[in-house]
């Protein structure tokens, strides 16, 4: 079920990118960069958990300064505890990692439209978006003993998006967003939505590639 969402995916990407009435101004590139995670819910808090993304994207501009971008990458995720709440507070030391297929869908806005001190920001790009999210695999390590627990993470969850795209030169970029949940990574099967359940934070900085034409 999970490779089927997973193919399906990337072809809507390769098709939202061969689009023939647009195939003059698709962009396409690759992503990577580094992740700052933690999970709301548990009793850890901090963005501790260091992890990574990387994959690939195809931007559509559709209208003046507006453009739509849709992305296939692997993310890890997850928690970890810090040394103060181990040392000070006793909370056991503890490891989540929560590895993801990750398809944000993202609306994006330059803003060539805007000029300061005589020159055009047409470099700085904003964002704002939602991805699906589908677990591919959960691990925990609580007080150095290691556990596989799969099931207990949801294997579909979303997150909801914001960020900033700034461009060195015409291929070469850095992005900056942040990340929450909109639906949980984890029931936990107690009554109240918010307060009884599990919620990804994380923190992405990547850095791009465009492989079809400029970034801007």
């Amino acid at each position: 079920m999970k490779k089927r969402f997973i193919i399906t995916a990337f072809c809507a990407l390769v098709a939202f990118g061969a689009t023939k009435s647009f195939a003059q101004s698709f962009n396409a590139g690759l992503v990577a960069g580094a992740t700052f995670c933690q999970v709301d819910g548990d009793h850890y808090a901090g963005f501790h958990q260091l992890g990574f993304t990387a994959g690939a994207y195809v931007n559509l501009p559709f209208a003046d300064h507006f453009a739509a971008q849709m992305e296939l990458k692997y993310s890890l995720f997850g928690a970890h505890s810090s040394t103060k709440e181990v040392m000070e507070y006793y909370y056991n030391p503890y490891s989540l990692r929560l590895h993801y297929a990750e398809i944000p869908l993202m609306l994006q806005y330059n803003l060539g439209a805007l000029r300061v001190g005589g020159r055009y920001l047409d470099f700085i790009t904003l964002e704002a978006g939602a991805s699906i999210d589908v677990r591919l695999r959960a691990t925990e390590d609580v007080d150095s003993d290691y556990q596989v627990t799969t099931s207990r993470w949801s294997p579909l969850s979303a997150t909801g998006n914001v960020g900033l795209h700034v461009a060195f030169n015409d291929y070469l970029g850095m992005g900056a967003r942040f990340m929450y949940s909109i639906a949980p990574c984890r029931f936990t099967g107690l009554p109240g939505w918010f307060y009884n359940q599990y919620y990804n934070k994380v923190i992405q900085i990547t850095l791009t590639c465009n492989l079809r034409s400029p970034l801007r």
